[in-house]
């Protein structure tokens, strides 16, 4: 399915991965920098059952050449009293191209109108020190909602929709 003029989505089947959400995303530590670190390769296994069970898990491709840049999962009834919650994560060599942007906000959009919630919001949270994931969220219209400190670190929740 096209997002837009430059990113394709694939909604991945109930059970199946992605050749680059899996190992490549969670080990790489400029991914995982504001993520608690490279996820230990006797974990992997663990981080690929829990996402195969994931409705809601999208990989993002260019269209002109279906290169995987990245990955936009949805959690449908997330840990935020059930709302809707969108988070991202994108090859390092594809940062600064625009397809994160063009990527989330359309996944936002679409979780706005096709993932049932009881709330009319969508979410996403990144650390207050990740700069440029903070832009992202700011750049598609999300607003800054709430700040705690979650995994050690000042975290910031956005919100898109109506609040």
């Amino acid at each position: 399915m096209a997002l837009c003029s430059r990113v394709s989505r694939t909604e991945h089947a109930k059970g199946a991965t992605t050749a680059v959400s899996g190992p490549v995303l969670w080990t790489d530590p400029e991914v995982r920098r504001f993520l608690g670190g490279p996820v230990a390769e006797q974990k992997l296994a663990l981080y690929q059952q829990h996402f195969a069970g994931r409705p809601y898990v999208f990989s993002v491709t260019t269209r002109d050449d279906a290169v995987v840049v990245g990955s936009v999962p949805v959690e449908a009834d997330s840990r935020f009293d059930g709302r809707r919650e969108v988070s991202y994560a994108f090859l390092p060599e594809h940062w600064g191209r625009g397809y994160g942007c063009e990527a989330v906000a359309v996944v936002v959009g679409w979780a706005l109108m096709a993932v049932p919630s009881h709330d009319p919001s969508a979410v996403a949270v990144t650390q207050e020190a990740n700069v440029r994931s903070r832009r992202l969220l700011e750049s598609i219209g999300m607003q800054p909602v709430d700040s705690f400190v979650e995994f050690d670190a000042p975290q910031v929740m956005y919100s898109a929709g109506p609040h």
